[in-house]
């Protein structure tokens, strides 16, 4: 059996969307437009780690915009 961690770093999804408290939402909003990325990039990962021969397993895969400064 092989698993995959993925880390998703600033994702551009509904995620914000549900945020309620509005000063919260606002600076995540901020956060998300200077380093959002698009959710396909997440796709190409899984697909990345799931194309592997069998013998091979990615154990982690943290994943984010290339400009994140953290």
């Amino acid at each position: 059996m092989r698993t995959a961690t993925i880390y998703p770093a600033a994702i551009n999804t509904e995620l914000l969307g549900t945020i309620r408290h509005k000063e919260l939402a606002e600076q995540m909003q901020n956060v998300y437009d200077g380093y959002g990325i698009s959710p396909d990039r997440i796709a190409s990962v899984v697909a990345f780690a799931i194309d592997q021969p069998e013998d091979t397993t990615i154990n982690e895969l943290t994943v984010g915009p290339a400009n994140q400064p953290w």
